[in-house]
């Protein structure tokens, strides 16, 4: 596993209860989340996994075991590409953590790596599995609803409190250094990107009810941003901080 932080622990408490999966070690920088995931074997009866925690470009030697078939990566946004390819060059099977390209010309980079290597590579995007999206694919396949012809969906999530905190989700307003999990890092792609960050949610389900990129495919897109209000207010509106806090003058 290149990266174990909260949503990695996730994945890593899936796997250490399935006896079909060996996990054979971790690749991450921080020392608290290297010690919960250990922790998260120990209580499913597993043996410690192998730790790179040197640096951000340790997993360069987990990369290098050769009792690893497959890493799952589950890092900040902005190392997909470069960890991906680098498995896939490494002949290890990924299991890529989205949004797991940031560009087009990612996408491209990921398949013409597996056109030279032939080494697979395959997005994790957990909504497509819920129970309750899978219940609606089956019944899509079994005809329930006729021919599909139009299909909407989105990313509904309240994330300020994950964006911002000064410790544990919904504590502050803080984020970069100052912040915990995804607020070290996240927060910033919405002041250096307009976009949407996060389309798979409701790209991804509607994507496979509708046989998108298996034998149906999108010929346009078009993306419309309203003006970023709702991070400044929840700023300027938290009992921590107020419209004086440093983090107010932030432009989103």
């Amino acid at each position: 596993m290149i990266g174990v932080g909260m949503r990695g622990q996730s994945n890593l408490d899936i796997l250490a209860k399935r006896d079909d999966v060996e996990i054979v070690a971790f690749a991450d920088p921080s020392r608290r989340m290297l010690d919960n995931a250990q922790k998260i074997l120990a209580k499913n009866n597993r043996t410690n996994a192998k730790e790179f925690s040197n640096g951000h470009y340790d997993y360069k030697n987990l990369l290098k075991l050769k009792e690893i078939d497959a890493v799952i990566v589950s890092t900040p946004w902005e190392w997909h590409k470069i960890q991906g390819i680098e498995a896939m060059k490494a002949e290890k099977i990924v299991g890529m953590e989205v949004c797991g390209a940031i560009k087009l010309e990612d996408c491209w980079d990921f398949v013409n790596t597996y056109e030279q290597t032939g080494v697979p590579i395959f997005m994790i995007e957990n909504v497509c599995y819920r129970r309750d999206v899978m219940s609606i694919l089956n019944m899509v396949r079994k005809g329930m609803f006729g021919e599909v012809v139009h299909g909407q969906g989105g990313y509904e999530h309240d994330l300020r409190g994950v964006l911002f905190n000064d410790g544990p989700y919904n504590s502050g307003v803080e984020f970069g250094e100052k912040g915990f999990s995804e607020a070290k890092w996240r927060t910033q792609h919405y002041i250096d990107r307009n976009a949407e960050l996060y389309p798979t949610y409701g790209l991804g389900s509607v994507s496979v009810m509708m046989d998108i990129n298996r034998g149906n495919r999108l010929l346009r897109l078009s993306s419309f941003s309203s003006k970023a209000r709702g991070l400044h207010e929840y700023i300027v509106h938290h009992p921590k901080s107020g419209e004086n806090h440093p983090n107010a003058k932030v432009k989103f």
